[in-house]
């Protein structure tokens, strides 16, 4: 999953991200301190695998609060559920429980909000997030009102994001919220999350970097995604998010596999994101602007997601086109058949054939193909 196709906040990325670099420890006028936000770093691995907790807690937020009722899950089939366990468990009952009423009722009511999910891979830590924030608070989403140019530049974004006073409210509120979650009931239980995922995340970790990502890595450099960060997540399943931000600095949520039997899942939620740009051209080059405003480039891109990273991983291995079929099958609620998953896979995901060929014919050009 992507920020919807060039929304404000995709749009925004190459400069967020050049306003971002400049800002230091103490470079802010004004008397006020500043954390410097995510920014590229050169690395001599490609693609890292990082994790990152004030990411999970930012999508654990938006996963207990939006109804999910798309074919793909946006999270982690049964992950609200494990959580009202885990709480239960504990006898808990946080300050994100109580608010989360009202944060449902405005999300309901202003459907946009649900666009920031994505903004927690814009930052580097909890911190920077909170802390841009309370600027962003501060000069009440007018850029104008902030002190330098950095702040004004983090300001300008996040109201892009935000942009009215109703939103900024929401926004104050679901950030509380969080920390109070964090500190009541995640930080602990995320923890103890990694400890029981940590031979998952070692056995994708391998795998990704001496096997998969390098096979992958001709379709990334022709598709202009060379590096950036895999970030595996708890709180999601087949559908990762994206933020596509040039030849270095992608950020890519995706799934945290539970097990070294089941770490296939992170090459398969990373090629579902990754597979997005050759999506985008299939996709918008068949449908008139009449299709577009009717909502069918969304449905379509969305299907195409699956559809497109089955051919990615069919493309460096065709055993794995079918596991990542049955993996699909499976987010999407499907039985699993004994043979033949891809063309269940197509059964439970139609598309278009032009799109499909379109899409075909982009890999294999990425590929060095015909």
């Amino acid at each position: 999953m992507r920020p919807p196709y060039r929304t404000a906040l995709a749009q925004a990325i190459p400069l967020v991200l050049a306003l971002m670099a400049t800002l230091a420890l103490g470079a802010c006028a004004g008397g006020q301190r500043s954390v410097a936000p995510l920014r590229p770093t050169a690395s001599a691995v490609r693609w890292p695998v990082k994790t990152r907790s004030h990411v999970d807690l930012w999508l654990h937020g938006y996963a207990l609060l939006l109804e999910d009722t798309a074919q793909v899950p946006l999270f982690d089939r049964g992950y609200r559920e494990r959580v009202t366990v885990a709480k239960n468990a504990r006898d808990l009952y946080t300050g994100f429980d109580s608010a989360s009423r009202q944060l449902r009722t405005t999300l309901r009511a202003r459907p946009g909000l649900e666009g920031a999910q994505f903004l927690a891979l814009y930052f580097g830590s909890w911190e920077e997030l909170q802390q841009a924030m309370s600027y962003f608070l501060k000069a009440e989403g007018d850029p104008a009102r902030a002190a330098n140019r950095e702040v004004q530049g983090i300001v300008a974004f996040l109201a892009q994001q935000f942009p009215r006073a109703e939103d900024r409210e929401w926004a104050r509120q679901f950030v509380a919220a969080l920390e109070r979650e964090r500190v009541g009931f995640f930080h602990d239980w995320w923890l103890s999350e990694s400890r029981r995922r940590a031979s998952g995340l070692a056995a994708g970790d391998s795998l990704w970097q001496s096997v998969w990502r390098p096979r992958l890595q001709p379709f990334l450099n022709a598709t202009q995604q060379q590096n950036g960060d895999v970030i595996p997540s708890v709180g999601l399943g087949g559908e990762g998010r994206a933020v596509p931000a040039g030849k270095q600095a992608s950020q890519y949520a995706v799934h945290w596999p539970a097990t070294a039997d089941s770490a296939e899942a992170l090459l398969f939620t990373f090629a579902h994101e990754a597979v997005g740009a050759v999506v985008q051209v299939a996709v918008n080059d068949h449908l008139t602007p009449a299709q577009q405003r009717a909502g069918a480039g969304a449905r379509l891109g969305a299907i195409g997601l699956v559809r497109g990273g089955a051919l990615l991983v069919a493309r460096i291995d065709p055993a794995l086109g079918e596991r990542y079929a049955r993996f699909y099958l499976a987010q999407a609620g499907r039985a699993l058949p004994a043979t033949g998953a891809l063309a269940a896979l197509a059964e439970a995901f139609p598309m278009p054939e032009e799109m499909l060929a379109s899409m075909r014919r982009q890999i294999d050009l990425a590929f060095g193909g015909i």
